[in-house]
């Protein structure tokens, strides 16, 4: 009997035991959850997932946002234009889009600004399955090919609009959806397509064969960029230096890790095969389209202000400094760099 009534003691002293430890856990559990510093949540508008959106894509997948405090949601809008109007809109904080809609946007008394390059280059390729077509290394020589590209006013229509009027032909653009434009060639809608990566290794792989590369005909080009509003800027200057400083750590993490670049963008896109990725991350960072540094050139801003002014869809623009504020890429370049 006395020593059921030790056994009896000695499980509720454990009992107890086990209780206080519980509850000092819990305690010990929810201070530290109360003291963790709370993501600031944040909303970055794009057209949709593309494939060399990679230095953004790393940003959010390698944890580099996160460990800037900040929890990152990144919604597709369906087009370039639609990325600004949700910015505009106060449903995105930024947007990463064809920079130049900024300086549109501007004309019609919405202003913006670009803060820091996403992609630097123009990553489109001529491609084409008919044998017969040769290299093109003049603009002329596009004769009276149709042409696929994605629909206006896309950054790729702009682009293969004005390499026909440079050659002073006809615009013979076939437009098509993204992802549709291989089976326009197959169909025989068209005679070359303007694709991007990883569909241009995909279509390699199948038996195309590359016929012009607009990264050789426009060198640096300011294509893709991070976009934000002035009244971002002046309110929260911190975030704004945060989110480029994460791109900037992006673009060093892909040069320097590629084999872990290449496990994000497989997760991200597991329809794509291992080795088409790997030939379009390989084709992307040679060409520099996936850029080493967040800031834009004023060649490049140039260069894409240009040829929007060429196409009609901008007139007497303002200076750079008027739509361009690199003091954030200038800033990450020096203190985020390897970081």
């Amino acid at each position: 009997m006395q020593s059921q009534k030790k056994f009896f003691n000695r499980r509720i002293v454990a009992i107890l035991i086990a209780a206080v430890v519980i509850a000092t856990i819990a305690f010990v559990l929810y201070r530290w959850n109360n003291n963790q510093p709370k993501l600031k949540k944040i909303t970055i508008a794009q057209a949709g997932d593309f494939f060399l959106y990679a230095p953004l894509y790393i940003a959010k997948d390698a944890g580099l946002f996160e460990k800037k405090g900040l929890d990152v949601s990144l919604v597709s809008t369906g087009g370039d234009d639609k990325t600004w109007a949700a910015i505009i809109g106060g449903s995105a904080q930024f947007g990463v889009a064809d920079p130049t809609f900024v300086a549109i946007s501007d004309k019609r008394g919405q202003p913006g600004r670009v803060v820091a390059s996403v992609v630097n280059g123009v990553p489109f390729w001529g491609i084409t399955f008919n044998p017969k077509i040769l290299p093109i290394t003049d603009p002329k020589e596009i004769g009276s090919y149709g042409i696929a590209t994605f629909p206006a006013p896309s950054t790729a229509y702009t682009l293969q609009k004005e390499m026909f009027q440079r050659a002073g032909l006809t615009p013979n653009i076939r437009e098509g959806a993204f992802g549709t434009l291989i089976a326009m060639l197959k169909a025989g809608k068209a005679d070359i397509a303007l694709e991007l990566e990883p569909n241009v290794s995909q279509a390699v792989m199948q038996g195309a064969h590359i016929v012009y590369a607009m990264p050789d005909i426009y060198g640096d080009f300011a294509i893709t960029g991070l976009t934000t509003t002035p009244d971002l800027i002046g309110r929260d200057h911190q975030l704004i230096e945060d989110v480029v400083c994460c791109l900037q750590q992006a673009l060093d993490f892909a040069r320097t890790r590629p084999e872990e670049t290449l496990r994000i963008l497989s997760a991200r896109f597991p329809e794509i095969e291992p080795q088409v990725a790997k030939a379009a991350l390989d084709r992307a960072l040679k060409a520099g389209i996936i850029p080493r540094d967040v800031s834009i050139a004023p060649s490049a801003w140039a260069k894409a202000i240009e040829v929007r002014v060429k196409v009609g869809d901008l007139s007497s623009p303002k200076g750079m400094e008027a739509y361009v504020d690199n003091t954030f890429a200038i800033r990450a370049e020096s203190n985020c760099k390897g970081n």
